[in-house]
């Protein structure tokens, strides 16, 4: 008999939760905070954190899953306006049309940034110009630097071919609007597909010069990661002319050291507060700081350890 009654129990309280549930307006039970299932974007160039954030949140909470879809920042934002995703995690908050839209549906939705990454120079291995000035990268990325003799005269690789990872990505956006502010592109500059693909590229032919997401190379536990930075070289950039350079690492992101950092942003389109969106962005700016931590970015909100080491 007690059996009996706690199978009753359980099934009254199944019925009330089901009857007090949250619901749209076609009678569809909606998602809360840790239950349900969403569907997000997210830039490209954070895929290897957010995929490990991803894997942590849906088996933490179980009834949760997260549909991913890795694109450009350019389609992250469009599928947000276009309603196929519900979340974003971009390198840009909401700006100009894609405020006023929210707007006019009647709510902002809530922009968290949660890690700071940086754009990664990368090079070939046969390329011995590791050190690279902010200036020497903004001529470069203009094309009044077309050759790496201008870099090095003793340099024999010929023309700078710099390649990106997507036309539509934040990280030519973040070019474009905070390192070469707004001038035009050289000529010699083209876009791939994917980070990785600019890897491979980078890789594979001696005068090349990558600009990638450095969460891409970031990871040195990851055997992904290990492989990739056998295949290229990655630059040190300093600020000026006769001063150190500093590589895409977190600790040179926390003390100011590496000059092209950038925020990253989870951006909940949901208009709800108590969707999984929320509780997704509430994760990442919370507990899945250790996340990003492990993965060599810069969390938001959490103090990073800085260890001195020696640097050859």
């Amino acid at each position: 008999m007690a059996m009996v009654r706690n199978l009753l129990v359980f099934a009254v309280l199944g019925m009330l939760w089901t009857a007090c549930a949250e619901r749209d307006k076609t009678g569809k039970v909606l998602d809360t905070i840790t239950t349900g299932e969403i569907s997000i974007a997210v830039e490209d160039g954070y895929k290897p954190v957010i995929a490990s954030c991803i894997d942590v949140f849906d088996s933490i909470y179980r009834t949760a899953k997260i549909n991913p879809r890795y694109v450009s920042e350019g389609e992250a934002f469009k599928a947000l306006i276009d309603d196929s995703v519900q979340v974003v995690v971009v390198g840009r908050q909401l700006a100009g049309k894609e405020i006023e839209y929210f707007q006019s549906r009647g709510f902002t939705p809530p922009t968290t940034p949660i890690a700071f990454d940086a754009l990664g120079i990368i090079l070939n291995p046969g390329n011995l110009d590791s050190v690279l000035t902010v200036q020497q990268v903004k001529d470069i990325l203009t094309g009044k630097i077309t050759n790496w003799n201008e870099i090095n005269p003793k340099s024999k690789l010929g023309k700078i071919l710099v390649v990106f990872d997507n036309p539509m990505s934040g990280t030519l956006r973040f070019v474009k609007d905070s390192i070469i502010s707004g001038q035009e592109l050289s000529a010699q500059a083209s876009a791939l597909k994917t980070n990785e693909e600019v890897i491979s590229y980078v890789g594979k032919n001696k005068s090349a010069l990558g600009i990638i997401a450095a969460n891409w190379i970031s990871d040195t536990d990851d055997s992904g990661v290990q492989q990739f930075r056998k295949e290229i070289r990655i630059a040190d950039v300093a600020k000026e002319a006769g001063k150190e350079g500093y590589g895409p690492y977190q600790a040179y992101l926390a003390t100011g050291d590496y000059p092209f950092k950038r925020t990253i942003y989870i951006i909940n389109g949901q208009g709800r507060r108590n969707g999984l969106g929320a509780g997704f962005a509430s994760y990442l700016a919370r507990d899945g700081q250790r996340i990003f931590l492990k993965e060599g970015l810069l969390p938001a909100n959490a103090v990073t350890r800085l260890v001195k080491t020696s640097r050859e």
